[in-house]
């Protein structure tokens, strides 16, 4: 024993401290974003301008991508570990998840450099949905028109670059009262086009309804793709304590009041002048943006539904599939949701089905936007019931509908297409087979496919 003492007091000695800059590069390489997003936190609160120093040789030279995409978020959190010259040569990382996360990260750094790198980085860049957060940033540092093109944004960027003028190309979100709802809205307009032999028709206006308990952050800049033929507008729904002055939480589940928010965006559509609206709504704000469609059908131009069930019979059809088919997690939140674990309804309870939902929509259970979105998009506001809607009573109604949903996932909502298409006679049923619950976020290209046809087929959005 005495021989071995030695050994393990040098294997002590070099073993790194527990918070050091090689431990949180190690975890960074996890494969569940929870452990990676306590590494990006541990990188942010980084001293010394040794770590420093090494964290940014880390970004650029580390051989674990997973660790140099850690690090470029750290420089989200915390601006100063990074700076404009080392992520914009993290710009030309061989991967995309780091090009995209030093592409986000360059949004705290107000400088020509930045912009110019993200201009030179977009017109090379391959993967769409880095293209998109390329944009998004370049947006977020200058007041450029929506430009997708590369080469728009670098004949922009030409006229602009002796004079660059930070700031953001869009306002701020904005807060108003409509029939004694506070809402919290973020309108971007579209992006004017030429046409030859007169102005171009007036285009439509989309209404975004993020999933219940998020801001409008969740959809970030997927939606971009649309901003050359729509104007639209963003909102936030009110928290169930906000709306109904109840908990939701513990035996205190109040019924989420649909008709009163209905009104509300329908007061809020009237004071933008706006004569319809498409609405796009995403999970179980979709029930919203139903009863819309059912008490303003002349209002609603149409409605755009990610992974909504038809009605509480589809929900809790999907819910059995999920309790019976679905994988532990699938299992767990379907049981949860069916009162069928005896698990209180409180925060934390919420806290795990929102990790639960987004790590399960996601096909990489690492990716680091499954964090942010938990971190910083997620507000917690309580459970609710929503009224039911009885379609026999409603009967068929004539909005055009495009029920999104993926086909890979047990609570998919694309099994009941039957009884959607003799609700929705003109409706679309597309299931997309190469994601789970955020097809906006990660099958970009398709998502905006079949958007872009629904809207066509039923003449909603103007040609670009």
């Amino acid at each position: 024993m005495r021989r071995l003492l030695p050994v393990l007091l040098l294997f002590a000695a070099r073993a790194p401290a527990e918070g050091s800059l090689d431990v949180l590069l190690e975890r960074a390489d996890a494969p569940r974003w929870e452990t990676r997003w306590e590494a990006v936190e541990g990188l942010a609160r980084l001293a010394g301008t040794e770590e420093v120093f090494r964290a940014r040789a880390a970004l650029l030279r580390d051989g674990r991508p997973k660790a140099r995409e850690a690090v470029a978020w750290a420089c989200l959190l915390e601006p100063d570990l990074g700076n404009a010259t080392v992520l914009a040569l993290a710009l030309k990382d061989g991967t995309p998840a780091v090009r995209r996360a030093a592409a986000r990260a360059l949004a705290r750094h107000r400088d020509r450099r930045a912009v110019s790198a993200l201009v030179e980085a977009l017109g090379k860049e391959t993967d769409r949905r880095t293209a998109l957060q390329i944009v998004e940033t370049l947006r977020a540092l200058t007041p450029a028109p929506c430009l997708l093109d590369p080469a728009r944004w670098s004949e922009w960027w030409k006229k602009n670059e002796g004079d660059p003028r930070f700031a953001p190309a869009d306002e701020e979100a904005k807060q108003g009262e409509y029939e004694g709802v506070k809402l919290e809205t973020r309108t971007v307009a579209p992006v004017p086009t030429e046409r030859k032999g007169g102005p171009p028709p007036k285009p439509p206006h989309i209404l975004v309804l993020p999933a219940f308990g998020f801001t409008t952050a969740a959809f970030g800049p997927y939606l971009l793709p649309l901003r050359d033929r729509a104007a639209i507008t963003w909102v936030r729904l009110p928290g169930v304590q906000e709306l109904t002055g109840r908990s939701g939480y513990g035996d205190d589940l109040p019924e989420y009041p649909v008709d009163r928010l209905v009104r509300a965006l329908d007061a809020f559509r009237a004071s933008l002048s706006i004569e319809r609206f498409v609405v796009l709504a995403n999970g179980a704000s979709g029930w919203i943006a139903l009863r819309y469609a059912v008490l303003h059908p002349d209002r609603c131009s149409g409605l755009v539904l990610i992974d909504t069930a038809l009605d509480k019979r589809a929900y809790a059809d999907a819910l059995r599939r999920g309790a019976a088919a679905g994988d532990a997690n699938e299992k767990f939140v379907a049981r949860t949701l069916l009162r069928e674990t005896g698990a209180r309804f409180d925060e934390g309870l919420l806290a795990k089905l929102h990790a639960i939902g987004l790590a399960q929509g996601f096909l990489d259970p690492a990716d680091l936007e499954i964090a942010w979105l938990f971190h910083r998009a997620r507000e917690p506001q309580g459970f609710a019931t929503v009224p039911e809607i009885s379609w026999s009573r409603e009967g068929r109604l004539d909005v055009p509908a495009l029920f999104l949903s993926s086909a890979s996932s047990p609570f998919s909502g694309h099994v009941d297409a039957e009884r959607i298409q003799r609700i929705f006679p003109r409706s679309m049923v597309a299931p997309i087979r190469e994601t789970k619950a955020m097809p906006f976020v990660e099958e970009n290209a398709k998502f905006h496919e079949v958007l872009a046809a629904f809207l066509a087929r039923f003449g909603l959005v103007q040609e670009g």
